[in-house]
């Protein structure tokens, strides 16, 4: 006989109107509170970041107040001398860029206006050269624009100042902030929870720091290829390339394109063997440098990615969109244990499942794996709900009826 379970009476026995009401009113205090909630975000993330480093140095001794105070002077002199090498010549890039647009457009719309393509002849056309008058002549600034962009650096700045005064908290409370909400939960929570906290940390943390590595990695050789080949502006198109390698996926290609558009200004065959090393550059990012940097971190799945960055974008703009794929990251751990969790409480986990954290194609292995399993119990328990057929199967696969040779 099967044994049926017993039945919830409620999938959400705790899940009352006033708590749901609460759980609505917090999220409407956080959408409007925006701000706020960006500099926490990048707070945290900021000390994930700095975690493993700080680690290090309690191990050797450390305190871990000087240790923090250590690893933020260490980034701020880093800072200080790249803006000192490399401010002068942003500048110089930018100003000629800002010279030479509207002639570079132009020449493009020139090039348009001769096609046989009548999109380009016509619409194109148009558009281009309503783009080069803007750039020739722009709009006075309005009354008012230096005290607003002197409040906007102020706001920066103080946002910066603010991000840091956060993390530096958080680094030196979490340990008891941590403890005050295991110490609300009963043992086997406690520990799941320990788990996947940690978890996030070291996924997300790990993540974000190999990020960053192949940030560097890929605008420093981005800017070797574009040197190389004489691309015009090539130190703001390697700048854009690293800063696009936050963005998984989507961002090396949206990085290279403008390149792409700018060497084939001077011919089709710069541009086509700027095409090709960048081909080949993403290729190696892929195929070396990836598996090595982002060794046991977490992956992404491309549906996750198009979904946080669009969502991000949409909540807080492009600072967003960049900040939505660790937050995806963090949640891809928690839905992995979600998963593993289910699996257990059913009985269904295979042997010998891992405890880390699976990356997308995991996940979606453990949904296959839980249909096949599926599959299987139902027919384990039909065998179970029939025992009597079993002789006659038996005697059915002999092809003789009664026959025990």
């Amino acid at each position: 006989m099967n044994e049926r379970r017993p039945e919830q009476t409620s999938r959400f026995p705790h899940l009352t109107p006033l708590r749901l009401l609460i759980v609505l009113l917090v999220f409407y205090l956080l959408v409007q509170v925006q701000i706020i909630v960006l500099l926490v975000i990048l707070a945290l993330l900021f000390a994930t970041i700095i975690e493993k480093p700080l680690r290090r140095l309690e191990n050797r001794g450390v305190p871990r107040a000087p240790g923090i105070l250590g690893i933020y002077a260490s980034i701020l002199a880093g800072l200080i001398v790249l803006g000192i090498v490399f401010v002068p010549l942003i500048t110089q890039e930018t100003q000629a860029f800002g010279r030479q647009a509207p002639d570079l457009i132009d020449q493009v719309a020139e090039n348009w206006r001769e096609s046989d393509n009548p999109i380009l002849s016509g619409s194109g056309y148009r558009l281009l050269t309503r783009l080069s008058f803007q750039l020739e002549n722009p709009p006075p600034p309005p009354g008012g624009a230096a005290i607003d962009a002197v409040g906007q650096v102020a706001a920066v700045g103080l946002g910066l100042v603010s991000m840091f005064v956060i993390g530096f908290y958080w680094l030196m409370e979490k340990r008891l902030i941590r403890e005050l909400l295991l110490a609300q939960l009963d043992d086997n929570a406690q520990n799941r929870i320990s788990r996947i906290w940690d978890d996030v940390e070291v996924k997300v943390g790990g993540w974000l720091r190999g990020q960053l590595l192949l940030c560097l990695i890929i605008g420093v050789a981005a800017g070797l290829i574009y040197y190389i080949l004489d691309v015009r502006f090539w130190f703001l198109l390697a700048i854009l390339a690293g800063v696009m390698e936050l963005i998984p996926i989507l961002g090396p290609w949206v990085g290279a394109i403008p390149a792409v558009m700018v060497a084939l200004l001077d011919s089709w065959e710069k541009a086509l063997i700027l095409a090709i090393a960048l081909a080949f550059l993403q290729l190696a990012e892929n195929t070396i440098l990836v598996p090595r940097i982002m060794k046991g971190t977490i992956g992404l799945s491309p549906l996750t990615v198009f979904v946080a960055v669009l969502a991000g974008g949409v909540y807080m703009g492009v600072l967003g969109a960049l900040l939505a794929i660790p937050i995806a990251a963090g949640l891809q751990v928690i839905v992995g244990d979600l998963i593993r969790e289910r699996q257990r409480q059913m009985q269904l986990a295979p042997a010998g499942m891992e405890t880390s954290s699976l990356d997308w194609r995991g996940i979606f292995g453990q949904f296959l794996t839980h249909d096949q399993i599926n599959g299987r119990g139902d027919e384990e328990n039909e065998d179970e709900s029939s025992p009597s057929d079993e002789p006659e199967r038996r005697r059915g696969s002999s092809g003789q009826p009664g026959d025990d040779s």
